[in-house]
């Protein structure tokens, strides 16, 4: 069941559009990475780039999930955002339908609530994320950007 989920790291400054492709994932290894990931040291290091970030793609339903960090090592907080395809009615909500990935952010205190989440992505139950994320305090939402 891993071959649908691929992840990728994004380490603090590098550019919006670039990531290190690493794989596949299942959540037994995410939680590995998660736990070892250099978080601390990537801190406040984003120069105008991105932060340091997690993402894993489920290739199966088009969503994608994420956990960054931000702050300073004695006081951080996890970010996770779900990308999500999404209806949207063109020219002012009167036009036709389409398609575009929506990403929502949320602010995770923990590093078990990041987990827990992940846990529910990886069983593909993206409106129980959905309502478990609907519980956490909303950072903010979007159009996704890619």
């Amino acid at each position: 069941m891993s071959e649908k989920f691929t992840y990728n790291f994004q380490m603090a400054g590098y550019p919006f559009d670039k990531y290190d492709e690493m794989g596949t994932v299942d959540y037994k290894k995410f939680v590995q990475e998660f736990r070892s990931f250099p978080w601390m040291t990537q801190l406040g290091k984003s120069n105008g780039g991105s932060e340091a970030t997690i993402s894993v793609k489920n290739s199966i339903n088009g969503t994608d999930y994420w956990v960054s960090i931000m702050g300073s090592p004695s006081e951080y907080t996890y970010i996770v955002g779900i990308i999500f395809p999404k209806e949207v009615k063109t020219l002012f909500g009167f036009g036709k339908s389409k398609t575009i990935r929506w990403l929502e952010m949320f602010i995770a205190l923990d590093g078990s609530t990041v987990e827990s989440t992940f846990e529910i992505f990886f069983e593909g139950n993206i409106d129980k994320l959905k309502q478990e994320l609907s519980e956490l305090q909303k950072f903010g939402e979007m159009e996704a950007q890619n």
